[in-house]
């Protein structure tokens, strides 16, 4: 079933809260409301695999080698709790809004045909994440990369996925005496669940670091892009459309855009703790634990 690896997703990468309440809510919408529904879900995936690029700007002129974990809440602003239909029936007024995937509940409106309900939300403003991560670093560039091996989504006969990498390049190192490391990334990231739904999310930033002691100071500013490809079958609640039962293939942009990050990580021996906030279009708390050698 395409709408339970769907849920099962979510759950993966958001969640356990979410995941059981997400079994019928995406199919009882048409690609224009779908969308709107949808695209704060897909923002807060973007905003997820665009985060934790990086706690320090400096790269080994030799060679260093990084593995960790990183979390991050997720912030879901007020205006992005609900919408205005678009793909009402003729004949009905979209007179209220009604709520998107991390809203409240759906609304219902009149008219000739009766009432079409909406489906509601699951009602949350902030959202968790985490994932592996390991980076290996050669003569001033770094590889990162993060990676899930195919998962089994059970009777669904659909398998969950991540890949992603990131390449960082210091340009402090051209600089002779530079009070403070700088450095350019490229992040890219791909979550997929087999037949239903395929995210791609794409980063540059550039970032500068100072350390005091143990202390390491950092911040950057961020270009990023987020995308799902998601393919679902329409089934009607409310009886009033000819198009129950059509699959529907929808691309979605999300509305990552720019975000600036502060933070500041706490380095002892090979260990490492960090912490940063971005804001951008759903700000983001992230934190990371690593070992790096």
């Amino acid at each position: 079933m395409r709408k339970t690896a769907f849920a099962i997703l979510l759950m993966l990468t958001f969640s356990l809260q979410v995941s059981a309440q997400l079994e019928d809510r995406f199919s009882y919408l048409l690609e224009k409301d779908f969308t709107e529904y949808a695209k704060p879900a897909v923002t807060s995936l973007g905003v997820g695999l665009n985060s934790a690029g990086y706690h320090d700007a400096y790269v080994s002129k030799l060679f260093g080698f990084s593995v960790g974990v990183r979390a991050m809440f997720i912030f879901v602003p007020d205006a992005q709790l609900t919408f205005t239909p678009a793909g009402l029936p003729e004949g009905y007024n979209a007179n209220k809004e009604t709520a998107t995937i991390w809203g409240d509940k759906g609304a219902v409106y009149a008219g000739p045909l009766g009432y079409v309900t909406y489906p509601g939300g699951l009602n949350v403003s902030t959202v968790p994440l985490a994932y592996p991560q390991a980076a290996v670093s050669f003569m001033g560039t770094e590889l990162m990369v993060r990676y899930l091996p195919d998962i089994d989504l059970g009777d669904s006969g659909e398998s969950l996925s991540l890949f992603g990498f990131g390449i960082k390049h210091s340009i402090s190192q051209y600089i002779p005496l530079i009070p403070v490391n700088i450095a350019v990334q490229f992040l890219y990231n791909k979550l997929s669940v087999t037949n239903v739904m395929e995210s791609k999310n794409i980063a540059f930033n550039v970032h500068a670091s100072k350390s005091f002691g143990l202390l390491t100071l950092y911040g950057g500013l961020q270009y990023e892009t987020s995308t799902i490809d998601f393919t679902y079958v329409f089934e009607d609640p409310n009886n009033v459309s000819t198009l129950d039962g059509q699959e529907i293939k929808a691309t979605i942009d999300g509305d990552n855009n720019i975000r600036m990050t502060v933070g500041a990580a706490f380095s002892a021996a090979f260990f490492v703790i960090n912490a940063d906030y971005s804001i951008g279009s759903q700000s983001v708390v992230t934190t990371g634990i690593s070992f790096e050698f």
